[in-house]
């Protein structure tokens, strides 16, 4: 069973707000009739994480466990509140977040000691000086997810730019050589890459000019997504630190020679923003559209009632229910009877659940499904004997899909420029100068 937006019923008789026309109002209000937050909690840049959401996140980051663990990153945790001496042993990071840092006054001191994690560095590396001795304690490869705090901006959005930043992944690794660190870059943009196949996104990657990375750092690879607005989103970066932090945290250890070396670090992050380019390049005016490898529910089966034919529908329903959680599709039944059919179709279309079943009584006296593909709205009608192979390669189809329409909205809002008046004329037009 599932509770009703409240919010959703009111807008039914209404359109959403075309993507195109207002992207921004589009974001907002899909966030709040799909149930992924409801961000009118009282505190500007934080928000109430709803249920569908929620698990849309968790696919998300059940996804990156997985690449993680099979790659040898482990899971760990480090606290919350940061010791002043962890974050002012690296001064040049510190100085870039002293003003948006939330500070920590502890109970009977006057003055703040403690400030909230603005990023992993100063509370993990502390950590790593202590773990690491010898060349046999390296490599060390983990990584965390978590919240992480930054009074930074006036204007928040949801997912995007957050003072909360939630649902937050980084990767922390230390080595012995550069080639290692550098290997150990590669492999993580190896497993970005995948992260991004599985959203059915193909993002930009920019590698970051020196004065742009990290005070010390050695480089990065940044990742972009454009949204419908024709603006780019940072959306994860993979950088390689070189020493800058092992010598600012004096994490070093004893070669086979003998001698005290610094050691090489690379560090990955993102998070909520895979979610927010999900909504933002595959939804339309009819809300979210999820792919189907991240996708908590794939297929939503809708009885189509008639007063003395329920019983006999709800029975095929469950039936078919039952026969495609044993086939391995994500599927769930919507059988509540005081919601009206089409409004049922409008919730779960917002919601962006791929495939849609019907069942009434004209499919049962004829041994077929009505089957809804919420990407294309093509509606066929399948054979019952046939539909659990039939829904899994329509999800792969969907899936494919979306990728693809990805790809052609880049190509189109995607301009090379030869010159300046070029560049001036593609901005204006609401699309991304490429340059040289």
């Amino acid at each position: 069973m599932h509770s009703v937006n409240h919010e959703v019923k009111e807008i039914l008789p209404k359109q959403l707000t075309a993507r195109k026309r207002d992207f921004s109002r589009w974001y907002d209000q899909v966030l709040s009739l799909a149930d992924i937050i409801d961000k009118r909690y009282e505190v500007k840049g934080m928000f109430v994480w709803k249920s569908y959401g929620i698990k849309l996140m968790k696919s998300i980051k059940t996804l990156w466990d997985k690449l993680f663990e099979e790659n040898d990153i482990h899971e760990m945790y480090f606290p919350l509140i940061v010791p002043l001496e962890y974050a002012m042993r690296n001064r040049e990071w510190f100085s870039g977040f002293k003003d948006s840092v939330f500070w920590v006054l502890l109970p009977g001191r006057d003055e703040a000691k403690h400030i909230l994690r603005p990023t992993g560095e100063p509370a993990i590396y502390p950590m790593f000086k202590l773990w690491i001795k010898s060349r046999s304690d390296l490599p060390i490869r983990v990584y965390q997810t978590v919240s992480s705090f930054r009074y930074e901006t006036r204007q928040t959005r949801p997912l995007i730019r957050d003072r909360e930043i939630t649902f937050w992944y980084e990767i922390h690794t230390a080595h012995a050589s550069r080639q290692e660190a550098e290997n150990e870059l590669k492999k993580h943009m190896e497993i970005n890459d995948e992260i991004w196949r599985n959203l059915a996104i193909s993002p930009i990657k920019v590698e970051k000019p020196r004065w742009e990375v990290f005070p010390g750092a050695i480089g990065a690879i940044e990742y972009y997504v454009v949204m419908p607005d024709g603006r780019l989103l940072e959306n994860g970066s993979c950088n390689n630190l070189g020493q800058a932090y092992s010598k600012k945290y004096e994490i070093t250890f004893r070669d086979k020679d003998g001698r005290i070396k610094y050691v090489w670090q690379i560090c990955t992050g993102n998070g909520a923003r895979y979610l927010a380019a999900v909504v933002s390049l595959h939804g339309d005016d009819r809300g979210l559209i999820i792919p189907p490898s991240i996708a908590p529910i794939q297929v939503i089966i809708i009885p189509i009632y008639f007063k003395d034919k329920i019983s006999m529908i709800l029975k095929e329903a469950r039936k078919l229910l039952n026969r495609l959680k044993k086939s391995g599709v994500r599927v769930e039944l919507d059988d509540r009877l005081e919601i009206r059919t089409g409004e049922k179709f409008f919730i779960w279309e917002i919601k962006g659940v791929p495939i849609r079943i019907e069942i009434g009584p004209i499919e049962i006296e004829n041994n077929f499904y009505t089957v809804f593909r919420r990407d294309t709205f093509r509606k066929e009608q399948v054979s019952a004997r046939d539909i659990s192979s039939y829904i899994k390669k329509l999800l792969k189809e969907i899936q494919v899909n979306l990728l693809n329409r990805v790809k052609r909205f880049y190509s189109e809002v995607i301009v090379e420029c030869s010159g300046l008046e070029d560049l001036k004329t593609v901005i204006k037009t609401g699309r991304v100068a490429k340059v040289y």
